[in-house]
């Protein structure tokens, strides 16, 4: 089949009928074989999306059993509390953020918000930021910086007893 089909493919001529029928031919078992492949990958693609499912299922499932042995959550309060405190900035105050540290620790689980709530230490920093855009600021202000005043009264009400350092 090579010769006629290096003879067919070096030229644009139409194919003789003999040659049509020869290439007809010869393509019936290539086009079986990559029918059977091709129904082969379908089976085993089904196959691996069956077993990824499987696999998350139980990763899932094991994964709420492994948080249960997590070291984490068999420290003391008070090492939590310490290193709760080394989760603050140490090259300026924290912000009124949840993205960061010590609200972003009320934010992780009921236990973690409870440690953190009852440490002075993590509210006795603070630093309150101010509206850049003066006139988007003052069309709210009023309400605005009530709600703030209330944030900063909250936060440093659990300070309790500890140095303040307050920064704007």
């Amino acid at each position: 089949m090579e010769p006629l089909l290096d003879k067919l493919s070096s030229n644009n001529d139409p194919p003789s009928e003999t040659a049509i029928h020869k290439v007809k031919t010869y393509l019936v078992t290539p086009l079986q074989e990559l029918a059977e492949v091709n129904s082969e990958i379908s089976q085993l693609e089904e196959r691996l999306r069956s077993l990824t499912e499987k696999r998350d299922s139980i990763q899932i499932s094991t994964n709420r059993y492994i948080a249960i042995l997590s070291p984490i959550r068999r420290l003391p309060p008070d090492i939590l509390h310490e290193v709760f405190y080394h989760c603050l900035s140490t090259h300026r105050n924290p912000i009124m953020a949840a993205s960061e540290a010590p609200m972003l620790l009320t934010h992780v689980c009921s236990s973690w918000r409870t440690i953190a709530l009852s440490s002075p230490r993590l509210w006795a920093q603070l630093h309150i930021t101010f509206c850049d855009n003066y006139r988007a600021f003052r069309s709210r202000a009023e309400k605005t910086l009530q709600i703030r005043c209330d944030v900063v009264k909250e936060w440093l009400g659990r300070s309790g007893t500890c140095p303040l350092s307050i920064s704007l």
